[in-house]
C-alpha cells in the first residue's frame, strides 16, 4: 500500500488513532492497520469494549473518552500531541431513526455533538499537529500525513426531508472537503468515506438484531476494503458500494419536491 510507511529496524512503525474504534468500521480498521504494522491507538466511550480490546489485542493502546464532552474531548487530544501519528481516522458516529422515532432533545444534543462538533474539534487537532509534523519531516509519496473521516452515503443526498443525522454527514463531508483543500500546500492527504449500509452490530441493534433486509448492505470486511482502496488512491470523496453510488446520483438528479415524495413514500416504512 502506497500510503503505508514501511517499517524497517531503522524507522518506528506508523501511528494510526482512530476516534470510534472500540466496534463496527473502526474497530475494523484498526486490526486491519495493525496487521500491515501499523501502531495503533483507539478512542471509545465504552469501558466494557474497551476492555475487551485490552484483553484480545494488548499491542492495541487504548483511550476511554465521551466525544459529547468537549472538555473531556480536548484533555485526551492533549494528552495525545505529545506522541507522533501519521494518520487519523474519524469513525465515531450517532443515529436515531427520525422517521421512526421522535427526535428528543438528548438524541439531538447526541447526534449533533458526535457527528459534527466532536469531528470539527478533532479534525482541527490533527490538522495543527500534523501541519507542524510535516515541516519537519522529508515528505514523499511513501510518507504523507492523512486524515479521514466515516460519513455516510445519506449525506451525499440533498433534499428537504434530509433529517439531522444526514444534514450532520453532509456538513462532515462538506469540511472534509475544506480540510482537503486547506492542506494540500502541507502535502497532507483528506478522505472521506460515504457508504452505504454496513453489517454492523449497531445496524443490528437498530434492527431487531437483523440488518439483512437493507439494500445493497456489505460486510464489514468489504467496507474496510472499499476505505483502504479510497485512501490509496487519494479519494476525496469515496461513496459505495457501487449500486448506492448509482442509485444516489440519480436521485439527486430528480426535482426536489419528487425525491421528497420518494423518500417519504419508500422510507417512512417501519416493517
Amino acid at each position: 500500500m502506497k500510503n503505508l510507511i514501511k517499517s524497517t529496524s531503522a524507522h518506528k512503525p506508523s501511528h494510526l488513532i482512530v476516534f470510534g474504534g472500540t466496534s463496527g468500521l473502526g474497530l475494523a480498521l484498526a486490526l486491519h492497520h495493525q496487521v500491515l504494522g501499523w501502531q495503533v491507538s483507539v478512542v471509545g466511550h465504552s469501558v466494557e469494549k474497551i476492555a475487551h480490546i485490552n484483553s484480545q489485542h494488548p499491542d492495541i493502546v487504548t483511550h476511554c473518552c465521551d466525544l459529547t464532552d468537549s472538555a473531556q474531548t480536548q484533555t485526551l487530544v492533549d494528552n495525545l500531541s505529545d506522541i507522533s501519528f501519521q494518520r487519523v481516522i474519524y469513525s465515531a458516529g450517532s443515529y436515531t431513526n427520525e422517521r421512526i422515532h421522535h427526535l428528543s432533545q438528548a438524541d439531538s444534543d447526541k447526534i449533533l455533538t458526535i457527528n459534527l462538533q466532536a469531528f470539527e474539534q478533532v479534525f482541527r487537532w490533527a490538522s495543527e499537529q500534523m501541519k507542524r509534523q510535516s515541516q519537519l519531516l522529508d515528505m514523499d509519496k511513501n510518507s504523507r500525513l492523512s486524515i479521514i473521516c466515516i460519513a455516510s452515503i445519506a449525506g451525499t443526498m440533498e433534499y428537504p426531508y434530509a433529517s439531522l443525522y444526514a444534514k450532520s454527514k453532509r456538513a462532515m463531508i462538506a469540511t472534509a472537503s475544506a480540510y482537503r483543500a486547506a492542506l494540500a500546500p502541507y502535502h497532507i492527504q483528506v478522505n472521506c468515506i460515504a457508504s452505504g449500509y454496513i453489517d454492523t452490530q449497531a445496524l443490528r441493534d437498530l434492527n431487531d438484531g437483523d440488518a439483512s433486509h437493507k439494500p445493497f448492505i456489505i460486510n464489514t470486511q468489504t467496507a474496510v476494503k472499499h476505505v483502504m482502496q479510497a485512501i490509496d488512491d487519494d479519494v476525496e470523496l469515496a461513496v459505495f458500494p457501487r449500486s448506492m453510488r448509482y442509485i444516489t446520483r440519480a436521485l439527486n438528479h430528480l426535482p426536489k419536491p419528487v425525491l421528497n415524495w420518494i423518500l417519504r413514500s419508500k422510507l417512512d416504512k417501519t416493517t
